[in-house]
């Protein structure tokens, strides 16, 4: 059960970032932010001033040797966001469509949504970034090769039908303690993408299954995925081409 607390002595934050998009993804946007992304920070700006947070857009380029898209891993790797109790930090293609304040809701070092279906829906590219044999590419082996031969993904708490939790990086909401826990315990992500070269979605996917962190799942209408899932969500996230429909 998820339980309500009392925000106004916190200091809370919402976070975006935006930097150009690099070779396959370039048509996304360049230098300039595109109206898709700019909607998304309207909406995000609106929201944080409803709950009383405050409100970040970063250009800057934290992990400058490593694919943008790693940016949000900033969170954790930043001490100067160690002056927050808790934060949001939501991808810019999402819309948000709910007053209920995030940051009164009850969890321990990070909030996070599962792809609820990802599993029969997509499987052929989940298999092919999972399961591909060898640490260099496959999550799954890279995984046992950092934790042991015996290490598997959890199952998720709120929908155990799933083969195995998998969270969508768009939505992370982080508590300072969970943050700091993160640095100490997240292993090397240059190690990471030296291996694997993904984003910072399978990356967090891999940290959070040390049992040492306390993930609270929130339900799908939190983060609900255009790609196929209705948009009748707190707050809906438009994947890929679909950001252009947020305009």
């Amino acid at each position: 059960m998820v339980y309500e607390k009392d925000t106004k002595s916190l200091k809370n934050l919402l976070f975006q970032y935006y930097i150009p998009y690099e070779a396959g993804d370039s048509h996304y946007g360049g230098v300039e932010m595109p109206k898709w992304a700019r909607t998304g920070s309207g909406s995000a700006s609106c929201y944080a001033k409803h709950c009383g947070a405050e409100y970040v857009l970063s250009h800057d380029r934290y992990f400058k040797h490593l694919d943008p898209r790693l940016d949000s891993l900033r969170l954790v790797y930043d001490e100067s966001f160690d002056e927050y109790d808790n934060i949001l930090c939501l991808d810019l293609d999402m819309l948000v469509n709910t007053k209920e304040n995030i940051f009164e809701i009850e969890f321990s070092d990070v909030a996070m949504v599962h792809e609820l279906g990802v599993h029969t829906r997509q499987k052929s590219w989940l298999s092919k970034v999972m399961d591909s044999p060898g640490h260099e590419r496959g999550i799954i082996s890279y995984g046992k090769k950092l934790f042991g031969e015996d290490w598997v993904f959890p199952k998720s708490k709120l929908y155990p039908g799933e083969n195995f939790r998998y969270l969508n990086g768009g939505f992370q909401l982080w508590s300072r303690e969970g943050r700091k826990k993160a640095r100490k315990d997240f292993k090397s992500v240059d190690d990471y993408y030296l291996h694997t070269r993904y984003t910072e979605q399978m990356y967090i996917n891999l940290q959070l299954s040390q049992p040492v962190f306390n993930v609270t799942e929130l339900d799908t209408s939190w983060n609900r995925l255009s790609s196929y899932q209705k948009l009748d969500g707190k707050i809906n996230h438009y994947i890929g081409p679909h950001k252009r429909r947020m305009t």
